[in-house]
């Protein structure tokens, strides 16, 4: 895929910003009300989620097993995130990680491991997170068509 040059300092740069932190306070503002999280909160239980699925995600659509026809949760290999990978990306002090992680796996949202914390499976009576996962691919489908127009040029 060839990369398409923007100026980012353009108006086109300008507007694809602003919808894509629209976007983040939309998101930030539904855990808050659907999730009952903080921002700290919602951000550290994000990179629970992110670190925890990604290469799994990732593996599992580069081998063709995720696509928008064929696609199974029972096909993501999730991993156990520790509290320094998030303190580090976050510029957050360790203590308030550590506290925070304990806090989300006392409201059941995620699981303590051996080796780190685990964002469960979100499935039947578990799934927590339908409403935010159904937000999100609104926001991508909002996002697709207010950019698409700027994509082509």
């Amino acid at each position: 895929m060839a990369e398409i040059a923007i100026d980012i300092d353009g108006i086109p740069a300008r507007y694809m910003a602003n919808l894509f932190v629209g976007e983040l306070v939309n998101f930030t503002a539904l855990c808050s009300e659907k999730l009952n999280l903080d921002v700290t909160d919602t951000l550290i239980l994000g990179c629970v989620v992110f670190f925890g699925s990604n290469k799994g995600v990732n593996d599992a659509v580069d081998r063709g097993e995720l696509t928008t026809d064929v696609s199974s949760v029972d096909q993501i290999q999730h991993h156990a995130v520790i509290a320094k990978s998030i303190y580090l990306r976050l510029g957050m002090s360790r203590e308030t990680v550590r506290r925070r992680l304990v806090y989300l796996e006392s409201r059941g949202l995620i699981r303590k491991l051996e080796d780190g914390y685990f964002f469960p499976l979100q499935t039947g009576e578990d799934d927590v997170t339908r409403e935010v996962r159904a937000h999100s691919v609104e926001a991508v489908q909002r996002l697709y068509a207010k950019l698409s127009p700027f994509m082509a040029q």
